[in-house]
């Protein structure tokens, strides 16, 4: 079984820039640049390279097409989530994976036969430029037609900044974006060069978007032994039918409420009661949310709840909202290119 690292402290990554409001507007209304170079980087080649992924998602690969991307979720042997990752396909043979820490490397090579597996992660820097500007500010240094030409959740290579990269178009916060993968050795390089079209942004904001985008994080919502259906997630465990169908003991929702302090990187408390006791709401993460102007968050309650309390009363008059604000499917990002967001002529 695949372990992750549920206690990575993510407080060891740049909480800020300044102005961690600031930072998270700038996403929502122009470009914001983010350094997400802790995810872990594993590539797989070989004829049993979709076997290898079975090991830790169920969702199938085989007929990813090449240059495409899959999201998917990690399960343990009782089909708790543990994790989510990314699936990158590069040819018929070769796969790289993003994803959290963990010991997946280990695990597939101690599985691997036919087939290579090889820890990119200490050579790989990732980098993400996000909003509804993020085509104008990654076009001043990358060539326009191609990013232009990238569907989402497609990825190709190019040059950024002079560097060679591999470019995909998706992110972590409901916006429209990319995620650059580059040499670490060349970080400094392209980061410097990309600020200038992007403000730069640190987790504290990454994490007020990805809540007000209803996305799930590693280290709090993912920390309980919950299903993929009682995520809403359960079509990216390969699970079509439970996603229509299916409803567990609890569910993950999104709130909002009145709150005596704003929420910055909230944790879930490491004493917290799962799964919730009747009426209760176990808050996983919280924030003040730029576009709603209020306290908003994630959190587990029974299904059948209603009327819901927080333990402590830390978060009062709680109320229900819809999960998330954007794209729970992966379909598609807030918004779409128009023509007055793409690089003027030259």
């Amino acid at each position: 079984m695949v372990t992750f690292d549920h206690d990575f402290d993510l407080r060891a990554l740049r909480r800020d820039y300044g102005d961690v409001f600031g930072e998270a507007t700038a996403c929502r209304s122009a470009a914001a640049l983010f350094d997400f170079s802790f995810m872990h980087r594993i590539r797989i080649q070989g004829p049993r390279a979709g076997a290898l992924i079975a090991l830790l998602t169920p969702r199938k690969m085989d007929e990813l097409p090449p240059r495409r991307i899959r999201y998917a979720l990690a399960l343990d042997g009782r089909g708790h989530v543990r994790s989510d990752l990314t699936v990158w396909r590069m040819d018929n043979e070769s796969f790289e994976l993003f994803l959290p820490p963990s010991d997946a490397y280990v695990q597939l090579r101690v599985a691997a036969c036919t087939t290579a597996v090889s820890d990119l992660t200490e050579e790989t820097a990732v980098l993400a430029v996000q909003g509804p500007a993020s085509l104008r500010a990654l076009a001043a240094l990358a060539p326009a037609a191609e990013l232009r030409a990238l569907g989402y959740f497609e990825h190709a290579p190019m040059s950024v900044a002079g560097v060679p990269c591999r470019v995909g178009r998706l992110g972590y916060t409901g916006e429209r974006g990319f995620e650059i993968i580059l040499p670490r050795a060349s970080r400094e390089v392209v980061w410097d060069a990309l600020a200038m079209y992007a403000r730069p942004a640190g987790f504290a904001a990454a994490d007020i978007l990805r809540i007000e985008a209803g996305f799930p994080l590693f280290t709090n919502e993912f920390r309980f032994p919950v299903t993929s259906q009682e995520l809403g997630l359960a079509r990216f465990a390969g699970n079509d039918a439970a996603a229509r169908n299916a409803q567990g003991a609890v569910r993950l929702m999104c709130f909002q409420a009145h709150c005596d302090q704003n929420p910055v990187l909230r944790h879930p408390a490491a004493d917290a009661q799962f799964p919730p006791g009747a009426g209760t709401l176990l808050v996983t993460s919280a924030c003040r949310s730029i576009t709603a102007d209020a306290v908003i968050g994630l959190g587990y309650a029974a299904s059948d709840a209603t009327d819901l309390v927080h333990t402590n009363g830390e978060f009062r008059n709680i109320r229900k909202t819809s999960l998330p604000i954007y794209d729970p499917e992966k379909i598609r990002p807030r918004g779409g290119w128009r023509a007055d967001l793409w690089p003027m002529p030259a």
